[in-house]
C-alpha cells in the first residue's frame, strides 16, 4: 500500500494568503463604494430640495460638493491602501510561519546532525588508519579498510559542507580579507589533487600569469578552487586534459578550469550553483558529492568582491572562472 504523498506545504500557503488577501480588498472596496454612494446620495437630494439658503448659485453649490467629493474620495482610497497593506503583511506572516518555522527546524536539524557525525567519523577514521598498519590483515582486507577510509572521507566532507552551509545561515561564517597569491594557490591546489588526476588518468595543464595578486579569504578561496578543479577532473574522460590558467587583468585576479568532458545543458547550467543541485545525481552519488560545493564556493567569492561563473557546451566541455579584486595600491 502506497504512502498518500505529502501535501504541498507552499501551494497551501499561497492559495491561502491570495483568498484572504482577495476577501480583505473586496470588503473595503464594497464599503468605500457604499461611502461614496451615501455621501453622493445626501448631497443630490440636498441640490434637490433647493438648500441654497446661503445664496450660492447652483454652479457653485455643485463646484463646492465636487471639491468635498474629492477629499472625501482621496480619503476612503486612501484608507483602502493603507487598511490592504497593513491586513496583507498581517495575513502574510500568519500565513507563513508555519514554512517559516519548518524551514528553521530542518536547518537545526542538518546544524545538530552534521555536529554529532563528526565524532564518530572522526572515530571510524582512526580505527581504519591503525587497522591499516596493522601488518597481520591480508591483502584483501587491507582492499575493504581501504574503501572504508575512503567512505569515511567522503562522508566527512559532506557533514563539513552541511556544517558551513548551516553557519551561512546563521551568519556566522567568518571570511578573512588578506593578501595572497592566487596563482600560487592554484599551483598548490593542482598539486594536492594530483593523485586523483592520475587514477582518473586525467593530466592537468597549468599555465598563465607566474604571479596573481589577490585579496580575500585564502582558506575559503583554496577550498573553491579544489571544488572546481575536482569537479573538471571527475568530469574529464580517460586521457583527457584539464586546462587551469591564472589572469590578472584591470585590477582582477582570476583561474579558469576548464575540462573537454560532456558539458552541460543550458537548463542545468543555470542551477548548478543552486543548493543540493547536482546535474547528473546518480554519478553524483557515486562520486559521494552532496551538491553544495559550488553554492558555498560562489558565496564566499562574492562576499569577497570576487565571482564565480560558468559556461559550458554539450559535447565540448565547462569553463569555470574564478575572481577576486587585486590589491589597491
Amino acid at each position: 500500500m502506497t504512502e498518500p504523498a505529502a501535501p504541498d506545504v507552499f501551494a497551501r500557503a499561497r492559495f491561502r494568503l491570495a483568498l484572504l488577501f482577495a476577501g480583505i480588498v473586496v470588503i473595503l472596496v464594497v464599503a468605500s463604494s457604499v461611502i461614496t454612494y451615501l455621501n453622493v446620495r445626501s448631497d443630490l437630494q440636498t441640490a434637490a430640495r433647493g438648500a441654497f439658503g446661503s445664496g450660492e448659485t447652483e454652479q457653485e453649490f455643485v463646484t463646492r460638493s465636487l471639491g468635498a467629493f474629492r477629499w472625501r474620495l482621496l480619503f476612503v482610497d486612501g484608507a483602502v491602501i493603507l487598511a490592504v497593506g497593513i491586513g496583507g503583511l498581517l495575513f502574510a506572516r500568519s500565513t507563513l510561519r508555519p514554512i517559516r518555522d519548518n524551514v528553521a527546524a530542518q536547518k537545526r536539524f542538518v546544524a545538530d546532525a552534521s555536529h554529532e557525525l563528526r565524532t564518530p567519523l572522526a572515530i571510524m577514521k582512526t580505527d581504519f588508519q591503525v587497522a591499516l598498519r596493522d601488518p597481520r590483515f591480508a591483502e584483501e582486507a587491507r582492499l575493504v579498510l581501504l574503501s572504508g577510509l575512503e567512505e569515511v572521507d567522503r562522508m566527512t566532507g559532506m557533514v563539513e559542507d552541511l556544517l558551513t552551509l548551516s553557519r551561512i545561515d546563521a551568519h556566522q561564517e567568518p571570511l578573512v580579507a588578506e593578501r595572497f597569491d592566487l596563482a600560487a594557490l592554484a599551483r598548490q591546489t593542482t598539486q594536492k589533487l594530483a593523485g586523483l588526476a592520475a587514477a582518473r588518468d586525467v593530466r592537468v595543464q597549468a599555465g598563465g600569469a607566474d604571479l596573481a595578486p589577490a585579496v580575500g579569504d585564502e582558506r575559503h578561496t583554496q577550498r573553491a578552487l579544489a571544488n572546481v578543479l575536482k569537479n573538471a577532473l571527475e568530469h574529464s574522460p580517460p586521457g583527457g586534459t584539464v586546462e587551469v590558467e591564472s589572469v590578472v587583468a584591470g585590477g582582477v585576479s582570476s583561474v579558469t578550469v576548464k575540462d573537454h568532458g560532456e558539458g552541460i545543458t543550458p537548463g542545468e547550467l543555470e542551477h548548478i550553483f543552486d543548493r543540493f543541485y547536482r546535474v547528473d545525481p546518480a554519478r553524483s552519488q557515486e562520486r559521494g558529492g552532496s551538491g553544495l560545493g559550488l553554492a558555498i564556493a560562489r558565496w564566499a567569492l562574492r562576499r569577497m568582491g570576487g565571482d564565480l561563473v560558468a559556461e559550458s557546451t554539450v559535447g565540448s566541455g565547462t569553463r569555470m572562472t574564478l575572481t577576486l579584486p587585486t590589491p589597491r595600491s
